[in-house]
């Protein structure tokens, strides 16, 4: 047994353990709030912004924003010329300290079609600093209260699992899920080994040498590396036929 064989091992006693622990319910539960957390600002995040920006909130960051820009130089406190805009844009958000392809990004995104007259550079900046500040807030006020929401239920449905024969199961269940979890999470690390080991030579011959690659008989390590789950639950689903033709 190698090195990469008692290091899955030790993994997938300690996601056991980590699962026995906080229970069955309480791992689905934590893995949907995680879900949740990282699926629900790309469906909310544009409505939950909207409403912000219709708050006392965004008038004051905007008035920030603004107060900000206008104090980087002269320059931003001139009227705004309207010809050739996209440009003047582009270099004055660059000399803020942005990258010029964020520049760039952000000028092509500022619509100047209904702005009134006589505004200076830092007043057309502004609104569209704003916007990406108040979405920015959006993600981060989702993301919280899902966790929030989560962290209550997990708490109070917790409480009606951890007593008697129910809470026995409800452990041992966890364990399995914790077994699970560190099956995935093993399959995921190994590709990447095996990825690397591609393009590392040292890699290669230390993980060739561990899981004794080319000789017969099994090993834990050596399942992950030449039959990785992850590849054979996904195969089939890409197709390159007729690529050059």
């Amino acid at each position: 047994m190698g090195k990469i064989d008692l290091a899955i091992i030790a993994l997938a006693l300690l996601f056991m353990l980590f699962g026995f622990i906080k229970g069955f319910v309480k791992g689905i539960l934590s893995t949907a709030n995680w879900l949740l957390s990282l699926v629900a600002p790309f469906l909310l995040t544009k409505p939950v912004a909207g409403l912000l920006m219709k708050t006392s909130i965004y008038i004051s960051i905007n008035g920030k924003v603004a107060a900000w820009i206008a104090a980087k130089g002269a320059a931003f406190n001139q009227p705004f010329d309207y010809t050739g805009y996209k440009e003047q844009l582009t270099n004055a958000i660059s000399e803020l300290g942005l990258p010029k392809f964020i520049a760039s990004l952000i000028s092509d995104g500022i619509n100047i079609s209904d702005a009134p007259a006589d505004l200076t550079l830092a007043e057309v900046l502004a609104p569209a600093f704003s916007n990406i500040i108040v979405t920015m807030l959006a993600v981060i006020i989702i993301i919280l209260f899902f966790m929030i929401v989560f962290k209550i239920i997990i708490s109070l449905i917790g409480k009606l699992f951890n007593k008697g024969v129910l809470g026995t199961v409800n452990r041992i269940l966890g364990a399995g899920l914790g077994l699970v979890k560190a099956y995935i999470f093993v399959s995921i690390i190994m590709l990447l080994i095996s990825a690397l080991s591609g393009i590392i030579p040292a890699l290669n011959d230390f993980v060739a040498a561990d899981l004794n690659l080319g000789s017969d008989g099994f090993g834990i390590g050596k399942y992950f590396y030449e039959s990785n789950p992850l590849i054979e639950m996904f195969k089939g689903t890409f197709s390159f036929d007729k690529i050059f033709g």
